[in-house]
C-alpha cells in the first residue's frame, strides 16, 4: 500500500472546495446569484441561501473552521438535516479540532443521506488509504466515478498516479476489467495524460483485451512510449496485444505485401506531390513503388525495429531498373542523437540485391528503418519499384 502522503494531497485539498461547487437557486434568485452572503443575510430562514453563502465564502479563501462559516453552517443544519454539504463543513469543521471520530460519524450520515457527494466520497477514500484498505479505496473511486461526473478531474490524476504502484496495479486493473462509464475516459486519460509506465503496467495486467483493442488504447500507448523513445516498452505492448501468435520478423511486410501491420511497428510511408512510395506490383510482384520530381527527395519509407545488440545483415532487392542516386536505406539507432549503424544503396539494375553488414551496439533500444529519395535529375520524374528488403542476424 503506498504512503498515504501520496494520495493525501490530491484527494485532502479537494474536498473542501468540492463541498462548495454548486450553487442552488433560492428564494431570492438574483441576490442569491450575486451575493449569496447578502441573501442569507435577507433570508436567515432559508437553509439553501445560508449554504450557498457558506460555499462562497469558501471559495473566496476562509476555511470550515472560520467563525462566519461555522455559523452558516449550524443555521443550514438548524433548519435542515439532510443537507450533504453542511454536514461536509462540520465534519471538516470537528476533524479540524483533532475530533476524527465525530468527523467519521458524520461523513457516515452524508454518505448514508446521498452516494452522490463528492467530499464525503473523498474523506472515505482517505479513510481507506489511512487504514492500509486497498479494496475499500477503489470501491469508493469507483462509486464516486460512477455518480458524480465531477469526480472525474480530481480523481482521474489520483488513480493514474497510483497505478505507479507496483501493488496497486493490480487491483486497479480488475476494477477496470468490469465494466463502467467511466472506465474508457480514465484509460484514454491514463494513457495520454498519466505516467507512461503506470498506464503500460495496468495495460499489460487488464483482462478485457477487446476493450483495449477496439478503442485503439494499445495504439495510442505505442505511439506516446515511442515519442517517449521508450522503445522497449512499446514493443512489449506490442507483443501483448499482437492478433498474430507468430513471433514477428525482424522487418514487417519486408516484401511489400501485406498493408496489415501497423505503424510504427510497419511501414509508413510518404505520400506527397514532389515525392512518394506505395505498395504497388512490378512484374507481375508485390513491390515497393516510388517515384520524386526532379530535384526533389527524402525520406519516404519507415519502420521501427527491436533489434538487440549484435551482428546483423541488411539485404535488399531492386524490382525495376533504378536511375542514376538511387534511394538508399538507413538504419538508425532511435535515441537521441542516435548513430547510423548501416546505409545500403538501392542497386540500379532491374532484379539485383545488395547487402551490408550491420552491428547493432549496445545502448541502441530501437531503430529506424527507412528509405530515403536522393534529390537528383534536372528534367522528368524519377521513379522505381523495390521488391524486398530484410534483415537477417549472423
Amino acid at each position: 500500500m503506498p504512503s498515504p502522503i501520496v494520495w493525501r494531497g490530491a484527494i485532502v485539498a479537494s474536498a473542501l472546495v468540492a463541498a462548495a461547487g454548486i450553487v442552488h437557486a433560492g428564494v431570492e434568485q438574483r441576490l442569491l446569484r450575486s451575493d449569496p452572503v447578502a441573501a442569507a443575510r435577507v433570508a436567515p430562514y432559508d437553509a439553501r441561501i445560508a449554504m450557498a453563502a457558506a460555499r462562497k465564502l469558501v471559495e473566496d479563501g476562509r476555511g470550515a473552521t472560520d467563525p462566519a462559516i461555522r455559523a452558516l453552517t449550524q443555521a443550514t443544519l438548524a433548519r435542515d438535516l439532510t443537507q450533504n454539504a453542511a454536514i461536509e463543513f462540520r465534519a471538516i469543521d470537528v476533524e479540524a479540532t483533532g475530533n476524527r471520530a465525530r468527523a467519521a460519524q458524520l461523513f457516515e450520515l452524508s454518505d448514508a443521506i446521498s452516494r452522490r457527494s463528492l467530499p464525503t466520497r473523498l474523506w472515505l477514500i482517505q479513510r481507506s488509504v489511512d487504514r492500509g484498505d486497498v479494496g475499500h479505496a477503489l470501491r469508493d473511486f469507483d462509486v464516486a466515478l460512477r455518480t458524480t461526473a465531477a469526480a472525474a478531474p480530481t480523481l482521474f490524476p489520483v488513480l493514474a498516479g497510483a497505478s505507479n504502484d507496483p501493488g496497486l496495479v493490480v487491483p486497479i486493473a480488475r476494477m477496470l476489467d468490469r465494466p463502467s462509464d467511466w472506465r474508457l475516459l480514465f484509460l484514454n486519460y491514463a494513457v495520454a495524460n498519466g505516467d507512461s509506465e503506470g498506464a503500460t503496467a495496468v495495460l499489460l495486467h487488464m483482462r478485457d483485451r477487446g476493450l483495449i483493442t477496439g478503442n485503439g488504447l494499445d495504439r495510442g500507448l505505442i505511439a506516446r512510449l515511442v515519442d517517449e523513445r521508450r522503445f522497449a516498452l512499446a514493443g512489449r505492448v506490442r507483443a501483448a496485444f499482437s492478433s498474430g501468435k507468430a513471433p514477428p520478423r525482424l522487418v514487417v511486410d519486408g516484401g511489400f505485401a501485406d498493408a496489415t501491420g501497423s505503424y510504427p511497428f510497419g511501414w509508413s510511408f510518404t505520400e506527397r506531390g514532389d515525392i512518394g512510395a506505395e505498395r504497388s506490383i512490378a512484374d507481375g510482384h508485390p513491390a515497393l513503388g516510388w517515384r520524386s520530381e526532379p530535384g526533389r527527395g527524402g525520406q519516404v519509407a519507415a519502420q521501427l525495429l527491436l533489434l538487440s545488440p549484435g551482428n546483423y545483415r541488411l539485404a535488399t532487392r531492386a524490382a525495376s531498373a533504378t536511375p542514376d542516386d538511387a534511394p538508399y536505406w538507413s538504419l538508425t539507432c532511435g535515441e537521441q542523437g542516435g548513430a547510423t549503424p548501416a546505409r545500403l544503396d538501392v542497386p540500379s539494375a532491374a532484379g539485383a540485391a545488395a547487402a551490408v553488414d550491420v552491428a547493432i551496439p549496445a545502448g541502441c533500444e530501437g531503430q529506424w528503418l527507412t528509405l530515403t529519395l536522393r534529390p537528383g535529375g534536372t528534367s522528368g520524374e524519377r521513379a522505381g519499384a523495390l521488391a524486398s528488403v530484410a534483415i537477417t542476424r549472423r
